[in-house]
């Protein structure tokens, strides 16, 4: 691997660009690289920029993120998770093959995580119904030391606090009697 800039007749050296595009393309930043080859960070930004070749056909993340209707927070997390490798330039650019592939991808990743249905938009791990029903029921998938640890947290806020528990109680006394009432029991 190269540790200098190579110039031939005072200009760049194509095998120098690809390397500074790929390592570029890797994510190391302008300074990185700046520093590995021993030129300022402007001007090894400058060589990218006039050989990198057009950037046509590249479209920014919040343009992609608009066109697709997707928040861009979606769109990070594919990077972060090395589904998508769009190209920085400052910011995040995406090629036209990519910018088709984030739909299915995000579909793939968008699925609940108790039944696999696809989630809704904001949900961040289970579908609508699911996440009802782990409100409803989010004692009974308690481990026997996590219902101990609430058993005892309650007991403690309960000794801390008789006279909120007296009124919490009793209002909840009332109410399963007027079910029972309403049952006919």
């Amino acid at each position: 691997m190269q540790n200098a800039v190579e110039y031939t007749r005072g200009k760049v050296s194509p095998a120098t660009i690809e390397l500074l595009i790929r390592e570029r393309d890797n994510g190391k930043t302008l300074r990185e690289l700046g520093l590995k080859y021993n030129r300022s960070y402007q001007r090894i930004g400058y060589v990218l920029n006039k050989h990198d070749g057009s950037l046509d056909g590249l479209l920014p993340e919040l343009k992609v993120a608009a066109n697709l209707g997707y928040p861009v927070a979606w769109l990070a997390q594919l990077r972060k998770e090395g589904l998508i490798k769009p190209r920085k330039l400052g910011f995040w650019l995406y090629s036209e093959e990519q910018v088709r592939q984030i739909p299915s991808l995000i579909a793939g990743t968008r699925k609940c995580e108790q039944c696999g249905k696809p989630r809704q938009k904001g949900s961040n791990r289970f579908c609508i119904e699911c996440r009802e029903y782990r409100k409803r029921n989010w004692y009974n998938r308690q481990s026997p030391e996590g219902k101990a640890a609430h058993k005892k947290h309650c007991m403690a806020w309960r000794e801390a606090n008789p006279e909120k528990w007296k009124a919490i109680h009793s209002r909840a006394h009332r109410k399963y009697e007027a079910k029972l009432k309403g049952l006919g029991k």
